[in-house]
């Protein structure tokens, strides 16, 4: 992926409401954010399909380690995927904000589990993006 462009996009109606809906009950705020998120799952999925579920993922996650537990959350999730999870890089980006880019190499629907999880934290997180790269099958 490289540098965001702007695109215009046209939406019925009824898919912005469902859109914007989505988004509201996810905890996204900004909505070419998590348009690009559904748009980065989607084209997974396609991925998933014609390599034979096997993917690399690198997810970049910039969060306030001051808001409600979201280290700990963070923290907690890559225990329990231990198992997906290759390496994890830690950055201080400034007296509140980290960035984590989290290695995880397995089965598409393991790793994108783990992503979904990731999403669910709604405090504290202020982006978040996933790269995956399709693997042969292991």
């Amino acid at each position: 992926m490289g540098r965001a462009r702007r695109v215009s996009l046209a939406l019925d109606e009824e898919l912005l409401r469902t859109v914007d809906g989505l988004m509201v009950k996810q905890g996204e705020i900004n909505r070419s954010r998590f348009i690009n998120s559904l748009l980065a799952n989607a084209l997974a999925g396609i991925i998933e399909e014609t390599t034979g579920g096997y993917v690399l993922s690198l997810v970049v996650l910039m969060y306030d380690h001051e808001l409600g537990d979201v280290e700990k959350n963070v923290t907690d999730l890559q225990h329990e995927f231990k198992d997906l999870i290759r390496v994890t890089t830690h950055v201080h980006v400034g007296d509140r904000d980290c960035v984590e880019v989290i290695h995880a190499m397995g089965e598409y629907g393991k790793v994108q589990e783990l992503v979904s999880r990731l999403s669910a934290i709604k405090k504290g997180i202020k982006f978040m993006r996933v790269i995956n790269i399709p693997l042969k099958t292991q």
